[in-house]
C-alpha cells in the first residue's frame, strides 16, 4: 500500500471515530480543569508567607503603571483584591520597584496581615501559598481579585533550616568538639537538599483530591453569577 493510500485510511478511520463521538457527545459527568494545576509562571500571582507578601511580576505588569496599591480583603466569601491607588491614598502600599525602564517586583514584609490570613484561612505556618490572580473590571475600574480558596501549597521550611543550624553550633560550641561540627554540618546540608526538594513539591487543598475542577454546568453558573454582581473578567496576562 502507498503513502498516499495509508494517509487516506489514517484519514478516514480519524473521521470515523469523531463521527463516533459526535453522535452521543455530552458535557454531562465532564468538569472544567483548574487552571491552578498547570504551570502558569508568566500568570498573575501572590505568594503568602508568615512574614511577607509578594506579587510576581506578571501581576505587576498587568495592572498598567501602578506603583501603590489597596489590598482588600473579604473574610466571607475569603477572597482579596488589589486596586491601584495613588501615593498619598489612605492605606496605600507599595507592591513594586519602580524605575524608569520597569518596575519589579518586591518583597512586601508584614507579620501581622499574615498572621491575620493564616489565622482566618487555618493555614500551616510550616507552609507558603500561591494564589493566581483573575484581572477583571468592575465599576469601570481594573482590579485583581485572588480566591483565596483556591491555592497551591508549597512546604516553606526556611525558618526550620535557621533554627536547626543555631542548634547544632551551639551545642557543637559547649561541648568543645570540632569533630562534632564538622559532622553536624555535613547533616545539615544534607537535610537542606532535602529541604529544597521538598521546597519546590506543590499539593493542594483536601478537596481537590477527586476532582479536576467544577462540573461543567456549575461552572458556567459561577460566570454568570459574576456577570450579574458587575464583573467582567479580562483576559489574564501573558
Amino acid at each position: 500500500m502507498s503513502e498516499t493510500e495509508n494517509r487516506n485510511e489514517n484519514t478516514e478511520n480519524i473521521d470515523q471515530k469523531a463521527l463516533e463521538l459526535a453522535q452521543d457527545f455530552s458535557y454531562d459527568g465532564f468538569q472544567v480543569v483548574r487552571r491552578e494545576l498547570f504551570a502558569h509562571l508568566r500568570e498573575p500571582a501572590v505568594v503568602i508567607r508568615r512574614d511577607s507578601v509578594t506579587f510576581n511580576t506578571a501581576c505587576i505588569a498587568g495592572l498598567e503603571d501602578a506603583v501603590y496599591i489597596q489590598i482588600l480583603v473579604n473574610p466571607e466569601n475569603k477572597r482579596m483584591v488589589v486596586r491601584k491607588c495613588e501615593e498619598n491614598d489612605k492605606d496605600a502600599l507599595r507592591w513594586c520597584i519602580a524605575k524608569p525602564d520597569k518596575r519589579k517586583s518586591r518583597k512586601m514584609s508584614n507579620k501581622i496581615f499574615s498572621a491575620m490570613l493564616y489565622d482566618m484561612m487555618d493555614w500551616s505556618m510550616d507552609c507558603r501559598y500561591k494564589i493566581l490572580g483573575h484581572k477583571i473590571t468592575y465599576e469601570s475600574e481594573t482590579i485583581y481579585v485572588f480566591d483565596l480558596l483556591e491555592t497551591e501549597i508549597f512546604m516553606d521550611t526556611k525558618r526550620k533550616k535557621k533554627v536547626a543550624e543555631e542548634t547544632v553550633s551551639s551545642e557543637a560550641a559547649n561541648q568543645g568538639e570540632q569533630t562534632l561540627l564538622d559532622k553536624e554540618k555535613t547533616t545539615v546540608a544534607d537535610e537542606e537538599k532535602a529541604r529544597k526538594k521538598r521546597n519546590r513539591i506543590p499539593f493542594y487543598p483536601s478537596d481537590w483530591k477527586d476532582s479536576f475542577g467544577l462540573p461543567v454546568e456549575e461552572h458556567k453558573k459561577a460566570l454568570e453569577i459574576n456577570m450579574r454582581e458587575g464583573y467582567v473578567e479580562l483576559t489574564s496576562c501573558r
